[in-house]
């Protein structure tokens, strides 16, 4: 846990791990556009655009999901997106953020994770008024991941450090 302190060790790591640290996170960047994209694509970010595509919409020939495809989505999502945040997470736990900071964004992290997965499943089977996570969950969602590639991005290349002689 020392490795987790208010100083950032992003910026004192070697080349070559700062190196494929960077490429990951740009990957993850591109994985992040993407899913903004595919959601845009399929509720337009909006509330009613959520709620027409998991309860289905007749004018727009959607139909409901079925239980089968929300246990497959879910499924899917709790096992990979825990595996991104961890490692996202673990980076930007190594930035010089106050501890206060890194705990309101790891926290944050799971908990619109948590939120992601049950969205789908509260708009299709309690109510259409859970349909406001949607645009709402995936902006704080994506701010949370924003940060915890950003943030060490920066750290990595652009942060000045002391080094020791």
């Amino acid at each position: 846990m020392r490795y987790f302190g208010n100083r950032s060790q992003l910026a004192r790591m070697d080349f070559h791990t700062r190196l494929i640290m960077t490429y990951f996170l740009l990957f993850m960047l591109a994985a992040a556009a993407l899913s903004i994209y595919m959601s845009h694509e399929r509720t337009g970010l909006s509330k009613e655009g959520a709620v027409a595509y998991y309860q289905g919409d007749e004018e727009r020939m959607l139909f409901a999901k079925e239980q089968a495809e929300l246990v497959e989505t879910s499924h899917f999502h709790l096992f990979m997106m825990p595996i991104v945040f961890l490692t996202t997470g673990h980076l930007f736990l190594l930035s010089a953020w106050s501890g206060r900071w890194k705990t309101i964004v790891i926290s944050s992290c799971f908990v619109y994770m948590a939120l992601d997965i049950a969205k789908p499943w509260l708009i299709r089977y309690i109510s259409a008024g859970w349909g406001v996570l949607a645009p709402i969950n995936s902006a704080l969602l994506g701010v949370t991941m924003l940060l915890c590639i950003l943030v060490p991005l920066y750290e990595m290349w652009f942060m000045k450090i002391e080094r020791r002689r």
